[in-house]
C-alpha cells in the first residue's frame, strides 16, 4: 500500500513538472544582465501576452540604447532588448520582444504578414520596413487582441479591427509552429 501511494505521488510529481517544463519552453522568460530572472513588472507584461512570446530567454538590459536617439532596441543574435528606462512601457517592451519573435519566425510568416499589409520592400529596408511594422503589430495583438476601431500606431502602421484579427491570428500560427 505504501509503494502504491508513493508510485502515484511520483506520477503526479513527475507530471507536474512536465507540464510546467513544457509551458516554460513556449515561453519568454525575461533575465536582467546582473541574472535577476523574471523582473518585475515586465515579466508579467510578457506573461500576459495575448500571442505566443519567444521560447527561451531574453536579457533584458535597462541602460538604454547605444544606437544615438533610440530609446530602444534589440541585439537579435544575442536576444538582448536594450531599453531606457525612463521609456520603458509595456508597449515598447512588446514591441522589442516582437523583433525577437520575428527572427525565430518562418519565412512564410514574413510573406503573409507583408501581403496582409500590403508591403512589398525589403523586410528590413533603410526606412519605415516591414520589419517595424510587425514589430509593432505583436505588441498591440499581445496587448489588445480585439480592436474596435482603426488603431494608429508608430511607423505609421495603422490597422483596421480586420486586418488586426488576421495579423493576430498570423502571429498565433506562426508561434505554435516556430521550433
Amino acid at each position: 500500500m505504501l509503494l502504491d501511494v508513493v508510485r502515484r505521488v511520483c506520477c503526479a510529481t513527475l507530471a507536474t513538472l512536465a507540464l510546467a517544463l513544457t509551458a516554460d519552453a513556449q515561453a519568454t522568460t525575461l533575465v536582467l544582465d546582473d541574472g535577476t530572472v523574471g523582473p518585475q513588472p515586465y515579466q508579467s507584461w510578457v506573461d500576459d501576452a495575448s500571442v505566443p512570446t519567444p521560447p527561451g530567454q531574453v536579457t533584458l538590459r535597462l541602460a538604454g540604447c547605444s544606437a544615438a536617439g533610440f530609446v530602444a532596441c534589440e541585439e537579435r543574435r544575442e536576444r538582448t532588448l536594450d531599453l531606457d528606462p525612463g521609456w520603458l512601457s509595456r508597449q515598447v517592451l512588446l514591441h522589442e520582444l516582437g523583433h525577437v519573435f520575428d527572427d525565430g519566425m518562418p519565412a512564410w510568416a514574413r510573406t503573409q504578414f507583408a501581403a496582409l499589409v500590403h508591403r512589398h520592400d525589403p523586410w528590413e529596408g533603410p526606412v519605415n520596413p516591414p520589419s517595424e511594422w510587425f514589430a509593432e503589430a505583436y505588441g498591440l495583438c499581445a496587448r489588445h487582441p480585439v480592436i474596435r476601431q482603426q488603431y494608429y500606431a508608430a511607423y505609421g502602421y495603422a490597422p483596421t479591427p480586420r486586418r488586426h484579427r488576421r495579423i493576430c491570428a498570423l502571429i498565433s500560427r506562426a508561434g505554435s509552429s516556430a521550433p
